[in-house]
């Protein structure tokens, strides 16, 4: 499926995205069409799906980090459930999960009014779920890509 050369690549964008391919290429000792066909490769496998950017919401009035654990009235639920969570511009994941939790959800909010706002009004507000338990984050410890 993929090869070390392939891995290379992957570490490499997981480290920064915005490399030069003449630089990745250097990197790897390829040549530039060479990385990009791979790139492609990688793209069209579905392995590489997107190249985004880390942004400090709390620069932007976003100092509330939660985690929001879901208690759906039936497991069969979670579909529409996860549909309607998505319309909820501040909920950015949401995994379907073991344990106590059918969805664990996290959530952006500008401070703890705002979280409560989101919970009363949008999340609790959704059918099929039955409750909810809210975790604050009192600080991001590891964030960090997995490399390979």
């Amino acid at each position: 499926m993929i090869d070390d050369k392939d891995i290379q690549i992957i570490n490499s964008l997981l480290a920064n995205c915005r490399m030069p391919l003449t630089e990745l290429a250097k990197e790897i000792d390829m040549s530039n069409v060479a990385i990009q066909q791979r790139i492609t490769k990688l793209e069209k496998k579905g392995i590489v799906l997107n190249y985004t950017s880390r942004i400090n919401y709390k620069l932007l009035e976003f100092s509330t980090v939660a985690f929001i654990g879901i208690f759906l009235e039936k497991a069969k639920f979670y579909k529409k459930v996860l549909a309607e969570l998505d319309k909820v511009n501040n909920i950015t994941e949401a995994h379907f999960t073991t344990g106590n939790y059918s969805i664990f959800a996290k959530v952006y909010a500008k401070n703890n009014d705002h979280l409560m706002e989101i919970l009363n009004t949008k999340v609790q507000n959704i059918p099929g779920i039955a409750r909810t338990e809210t975790f604050i984050s009192l600080e991001e410890g590891i964030l960090k890509p997995l490399f390979l």
